[in-house]
């Protein structure tokens, strides 16, 4: 990202709001430009602004930028350490087996925020469906109809991190599509193994 643009988020994430006035002023540069920068960043969906009367109601409603969700996923984050250690501990302190019956309790709650399967609807058009809700989890995934069954297959993990050192986190994948599909995944690849993808393959009952 323009060196300018990043210091601008920074401010903001700082000071929570700012006006074209106070970024210049932090800066040095002119408003002009500041509004130049604040425009592309507005587009990317980093910074919106909210219209702030003065306190003398003298003059137009000035214009106050703050930060978007979005903008905010841009710092950095340590969720998969805060992971690991979770799982760490959760393991040490309830043992092997509660830690997996606690990671299918979780996939299962997961599941429960999908659209529910409607009456007549084809397996083809749930797995569909079913990639589209794991792709807001952060799964990148597609399937393919083959000889043997249905192969879907997933490029990113959104706790691959996590997997390296607990594969027994690698059961959410396989829980969440059972509960989904109504089927028992059988894997045949796996990235915490060192593979470039995850797949399983699906057979439907109706197969």
């Amino acid at each position: 990202m323009q060196s300018t643009r990043q210091e601008i988020l920074e401010i903001l994430k700082e000071e929570r709001q700012a006006t074209v006035e106070d970024l210049a002023q932090r800066l040095e540069l002119t408003p002009m430009t500041i509004r130049h920068h604040l425009n592309v960043l507005q587009a990317q969906n980093l910074v919106i602004a909210s219209k702030v009367h003065r306190s003398k109601k003298v003059g137009r409603p000035r214009l106050v930028y703050t930060l978007t969700d979005a903008a905010d996923e841009l710092f950095p984050q340590s969720y998969g350490a805060l992971a690991r250690h979770l799982m760490s501990e959760v393991k040490e302190t309830m043992g092997q087996e509660e830690a997996e019956a606690i990671l299918r309790r979780v996939a299962e709650r997961v599941a429960r925020e999908a659209p529910p399967r409607m009456a007549g609807q084809s397996f083809e058009d749930r797995l569909t469906e079913t990639v589209e809700f794991m792709a807001d989890l952060g799964f990148i995934s597609h399937w393919d109809k083959t000889e043997e069954g249905y192969v879907l297959t997933n490029i990113n993990c959104p706790y691959r991190h996590v997997s390296r050192e607990h594969t027994e986190v690698c059961i959410m994948d396989t829980e969440i599509l059972s509960h989904l599909l109504g089927v028992t995944p059988q894997r045949l690849s796996s990235m915490s193994s060192g593979e470039p993808s995850c797949s399983f393959l699906l057979l439907p009952e109706e197969a």
